[in-house]
């Protein structure tokens, strides 16, 4: 598998603040995408994931600002920011471990390079006993309509999605649930 540069594709991130917190989220548009086309096609794909999981992310998400950049370029300009999206979970049930944790959801390019997308924001009970789906860290689409939903967003990206090797990415049928290592780190500090 050859290495790429991380400015190998076109780029679009989106900066979102979710139960407490500030994230990004960054997605690879096909080599040669035109500037035009990387701030609509990046803001429509990643509106299609949070609509998808709407329904269980904090109530207070938000998108801040989003920013593109084009193919073998290092320059991030202003992009458009997708309409806002209401999360349907009290942040009053979110604890500090909460806050920090989040959904991957992994896949591979047709040509073999890892992709994944990490989303913050779900009230994630892996603690919780009697077990719940997510008490074994993995959230299967059958499991639960919202990761469903999210994986036919991800996997219906057209031809202008792509994976750092410029191929189509296809997303695996789950999430895999985790706490934030530097997140964990900044609750230690007491931030």
């Amino acid at each position: 598998m050859a290495d790429f540069a991380p400015n190998a594709t076109a780029r679009y991130v989106l900066k979102y603040h979710v139960a407490g917190r500030d994230h990004n989220m960054l997605v690879r548009l096909a080599r040669g995408t035109p500037a035009a086309s990387i701030g609509l096609n990046g803001s429509n794909y990643l509106l299609s994931v949070f609509q998808a999981m709407a329904a269980i992310l904090a109530s207070d998400l938000a998108f801040v600002s989003a920013a593109y950049a084009l193919t073998d370029s290092d320059l991030f300009f202003p992009a458009q920011v997708p309409p806002a999206v209401v999360g349907g979970s009290a942040l009053a049930g979110f604890s500090k471990q909460d806050t920090i944790t989040h959904a991957t959801f992994s896949g591979r390019g047709s040509l073999g390079s890892k992709c994944n997308v990490k989303l913050y924001g779900v009230n994630w009970a892996h603690d919780i006993i009697p077990a719940q789906v997510e008490s074994d860290f993995v959230v299967l689409a059958s499991e639960l309509t919202q990761i469903a939903n999210a994986v036919n967003a991800l996997n219906g990206g057209a031809a202008v999605i792509v994976a750092i090797d410029n191929s189509q990415p296809n997303y695996a049928a789950r999430a895999t649930i985790k706490v934030n290592d530097y997140w964990l780190r900044r609750v230690r500090q007491g931030l």
